[in-house]
């Protein structure tokens, strides 16, 4: 458990990180915006317009932890908000605007792998809090059922992620489904039948076999009854503040007893 003298410096760490990465995304902004004034290439100026709503995407996802803190009165702890960060960047900054999607081959599957590996992890995370919060009795959920939710947690999450593919591909011109031959819009070739669905498909195999990691230490973690992700939950911070309140008092106390 960590000690109230040490969460200022969490804090102020993840302050500098999250700072970090609003500079640079708006340092990528604002020179798009300058690149787009001074381009009069009608196919340049489609790309820096689509960089320009990426940065603006990565913007809105910096602040959802935050969002959600306000919102839900639950503390995200700071590797989870960290990594999340960490998978944006590796999506939007890198794989969109800095085109690795197009440059590496194995980009896109790596992320989607990482991202079953993370959303499996947050499945467990989610259960809990609803399983600590929801009422005073605690449900006694089967380590197989918990496993299982994180599997189905993970694959609805990615389902839901090549929808957006799928509307952004419709409706913007892009390419994130990958459905043209070569990868470029001017001069590929679109796939049809089997090879249209091929990357699809493959991302969402991806996203089950990340899944499948966490999902069986956690197995494990549960059935042994060991201390691990397994059982973490997101903390009240009304209810940090009331403990460390209560603590201060009771040293207190004790001083004047002295």
């Amino acid at each position: 458990m960590k000690t109230p003298k040490e969460m200022p410096f969490k804090k102020i760490r993840m302050t500098i990180f999250t700072f970090v990465i609003l500079c640079i995304t708006f340092a990528i902004f604002v020179s798009s915006i300058v690149f787009l004034c001074l381009t009069k290439d009608d196919a340049r100026r489609s790309i820096i317009i689509f960089n320009i709503i990426e940065t603006l995407i990565m913007f809105a996802l910096i602040f959802i932890p935050s969002f959600i803190t306000r919102i839900t009165k639950l503390k995200i702890p700071p590797i989870m908000e960290i990594l999340y960060i960490i998978f944006c960047i590796g999506s939007i900054i890198l794989g969109e605007i800095g085109e690795f999607y197009i440059k590496f081959d194995w980009w896109d599957s790596l992320l989607h792998f990482s991202s079953g590996i993370l959303l499996g992890v947050l499945g467990y995370v989610i259960i809990n809090t609803f399983n600590k919060y929801s009422s005073e009795q605690e449900f006694k959920f089967s380590p197989l059922f918990v496993s299982f939710w994180c599997i189905c947690f993970a694959l609805a999450i990615g389902a839901i992620w090549e929808m957006i593919e799928f509307a952004s591909d419709e409706f913007l011109g892009t390419n994130m489904q990958q459905f043209m031959g070569n990868g470029t819009l001017q001069t590929g070739t679109p796939l049809v039948g089997h090879d249209a669905l091929r990357d699809t498909m493959k991302d969402l195999m991806l996203d089950f076999g990340g899944s499948l990691i966490p999902a069986i230490i956690g197995f494990f973690e549960l059935r042994r009854h060991k201390k691990g992700f397994a059982i973490s939950y997101l903390e009240k911070e009304s209810n940090n503040t009331k403990l460390t309140k209560k603590e201060d008092l009771k040293e207190s106390e004790i001083k004047e007893n002295k």
